[in-house]
């Protein structure tokens, strides 16, 4: 496999999420330009949803982390920010062929566990499957 550039992996994450939404039986908006905080809008039976889609990485054999921040520029300085419900409806991402939604949490990066955990603090991949995120919008 070719190596790929950070921007080239999240068009194809981005990619990936519409397909699968599509499939679905979802509408799917794209916005013109990248000034918007949200990468795509859903839409069925006339509710409407902001998706941002981050990669997931793998982490060891317990999981996948998501990064959920973003960077700006201020006077030269570049600042770590996290989104809010106010910018996004859902987070969605695909690890091994699998989707998963999940709301804002507030943090610069989530880690979902794909094994049993003993905290329950820790969130389980299982509790964030897409299809049953979406068969509750």
């Amino acid at each position: 496999m070719i190596n790929l550039n950070p921007s080239q992996i999240g068009d194809i994450t981005e990619l990936k999420c519409q397909i699968y939404l599509i499939e679905q039986g979802w509408n799917v908006l794209t916005p013109i330009g990248n000034h918007q905080k949200y990468d795509l809008v859903i839409e069925k039976n006339g509710k409407f949803y902001r998706i941002q889609v981050k990669h997931a990485m793998p982490v060891d054999e317990t999981g996948f982390l998501v990064r959920t921040k973003y960077e700006v520029r201020d006077n030269g300085k570049t600042k770590k920010m996290t989104y809010s419900a106010e910018d996004v409806d859902y987070f969605m991402t695909e690890f091994n062929g699998k989707f998963y939604m999940f709301p804002v949490f507030g943090t610069y990066e989530t880690k979902f566990w794909t094994v049993g955990t003993r905290l329950s603090t820790q969130k389980q991949a299982k509790d964030f499957r897409a299809e049953d995120i979406l068969s509750t919008l």
